[in-house]
């Protein structure tokens, strides 16, 4: 494994990491009783978070397979 592969998975990892954490924030604030506006605000910002990190990895995936687009993962998936 070159170190460019080691250092895609590594990124990728941690990418996958703070889409759990930013899924798990949300869960938190949107569960979480008091103050409902400021938890809606904290919920939206994580759900802002997993989306963008979501995006990073489709193309750090779709980088390490060139010529494979998401769709064929999607579909492969399936």
């Amino acid at each position: 494994m070159s170190d460019g592969t080691a250092h895609r998975g590594l990124r990728l990892a941690s990418v996958l990491s703070a889409i759990a954490q930013a899924e798990e924030d949300a869960r938190h604030h949107d569960l979480s009783p008091g103050n409902r506006d400021r938890h809606a605000e904290a919920a939206q910002r994580a759900d802002h978070c997993a989306e963008t990190s979501r995006l990073l990895a489709r193309r750090l995936i779709e980088d390490a397979f060139p010529g494979v687009s998401w769709a064929m993962i999607e579909r492969a998936a399936l």
